[in-house]
């Protein structure tokens, strides 16, 4: 009988342990360069007359192309820089608790991302100044 309780042990322990390794190394590497393509629409303030409101205007429909570079990563924890030709701003991350939603920010915008391999991301993008609003859909790449 008491082989039979350190055999059902050691078998629990076999089977929990190497379940307990892969939800701990579950959390995708986003290290890297990711290539961004956004559509999105803008609302700018006109300065001549000035709007008042971001309702004031007419809608702009852009494509809009950018890096992110993440290049410290620890655990669902991230940061990197994410830039253009004309600008580079500072950006920090998490990823969720289902490892597939990714959640990030930079200046004065919210990304929303999903994983959908290791190397794509379906990417939303809301952004908000007094200046003007914005919000795009579009993917990211990783550069291999």
């Amino acid at each position: 009988m008491r082989r039979y309780y350190c055999l059902l042990v050691a078998t629990f322990f076999l089977l929990i342990l190497p379940v307990q390794v892969v939800a701990e190394s579950a959390v995708p590497d986003l290290k890297g360069t990711w290539i961004v393509k956004d559509y999105g629409v803008r609302h700018h303030l006109s300065q001549d007359p000035p709007a008042k409101t971001h309702a004031e205007t007419r809608a702009r429909f852009l494509e809009v192309d950018f890096t992110i570079t993440i290049d410290t990563q620890e655990g669902f924890r991230f940061s990197g820089t994410k830039s253009s030709k004309k600008w580079k701003e500072a950006i920090s991350g998490v990823i969720g608790f289902d490892n597939k939603t990714v959640y990030m920010v930079d200046d004065n915008g919210f990304s929303f991302c999903r994983l959908v391999s290791p190397d794509t991301m379906e990417h939303i993008y809301l952004h908000a100044t007094p200046h003007h609003s914005a919000v795009a859909r579009g993917t990211m790449k990783r550069k291999r």
